[in-house]
């Protein structure tokens, strides 16, 4: 006997399955899906505004010692630790000049220039090494007056590119966050005088140890295996700002602000114990330094400009 296994009907008015009905259902899924990301990402900003509007609410006329007074005004619109309000509050203060600004290492949202750029008129240079970031800026800051590079920025290269691309002289904000050679590259800027550098420094390195890693122009830390290896100690970039003639006025979680010094003597500098962020997850601060032991991997110990791993710079450490 031959089993007869019954056929659901497909529902009155619907088309047969086909391939290219399953690729425009995909492709509506897809648009769905992307829609949803886009409300819970401006839902997420919203939330995180929140908190800066209670600090507005409660400490708007309290007199705030430095550096609480600058973070007091914090808040982040397209920045990740409210370093947009942090920059405002400074500017405030000290005044923009030609409100020109140059972002190394811009990622996908202006990095910390973005909010100057598309809600205060700014004009500036943003660079990055990825061409998913520079493709999104571009669309993003398009109608602002924002040019945009795909470039990996070394000290080498970049005063040629602060040359090719115009942004000479005295500018107002200096950015930079490339996860890895940020000391080395600020260092070697000379064709720019910027009025203040905002710059990422590594929280896993501490507050007393003034450290980077050694330059290498074709660093990755992809490869290293070890993302504690990048970047340089609060301490090392406060030391390098001292040399260049600015003073560390405020830092953040991940990121350090630096006024140069004819300006504003009113905003003071703060010390790097007072400006130092522990990590959220202060055992990943405790294991670093073992890892990199471990690795033997080399550190520059920027007070004596030794180089070499932490048991050979342990004096210095």
């Amino acid at each position: 006997m031959k089993l007869f296994t019954p056929r659901t009907p497909s529902p009155t008015g619907s088309a047969p399955a086909t391939p290219e009905r399953a690729q425009a259902t995909l492709e509506e899924i897809s648009a769905r899906l992307d829609k949803l990301e886009r409300v819970v990402t401006d839902l997420k900003q919203n939330i995180d505004l929140i908190p800066a509007i209670v600090r507005k609410l409660y400490l708007d006329g309290v007199a705030l010692p430095a550096p609480y007074d600058l973070l007091s005004e914090r808040f982040g619109y397209l920045s990740q630790n409210e370093e947009d309000g942090l920059l405002l509050a400074l500017f405030k203060r000290i005044g923009p000049t030609d409100r020109r600004f140059v972002e190394i290492g811009c990622g996908m949202n202006g990095g910390n220039s973005g909010f100057f750029a598309a809600e205060c008129g700014w004009s500036g240079l943003m660079v990055d090494a990825k061409s998913a970031s520079i493709d999104k800026v571009t669309v993003r800051f398009k109608g602002h007056p924002v040019r945009t590079a795909k470039q990996r920025v070394t000290r080498e290269g970049v005063n040629e590119l602060l040359d090719k691309f115009g942004f000479t002289g005295e500018i107002d904000l200096l950015s930079i966050d490339i996860d890895g050679m940020d000391y080395w590259v600020w260092e070697a800027v000379s064709a720019c005088s910027p009025r203040v550098v905002a710059i990422e420094y590594n929280w896993l390195f501490g507050a007393e140890r003034a450290v980077t890693i050694p330059y290498s122009s074709e660093f990755d830390l992809s490869a290293i295996g070890n993302r504690g290896y990048r970047g340089a100690s609060l301490a090392a970039l406060a030391h390098l700002g001292r040399t260049k003639g600015y003073r560390l006025v405020a830092t953040e979680r991940v990121n350090a602000f630096f006024l140069r010094n004819d300006l504003a003597p009113a905003i003071r500098e703060i010390e790097v114990a007072r400006g130092y962020r522990a990590p959220l997850n202060i055992t990943r601060g405790k294991d670093v330094f073992e890892k990199i032991a471990k690795a033997g991997l080399p550190l520059v110990d920027v007070i004596s400009g030794r180089s070499g791993t932490i048991a050979e710079l342990a004096p210095q450490l």
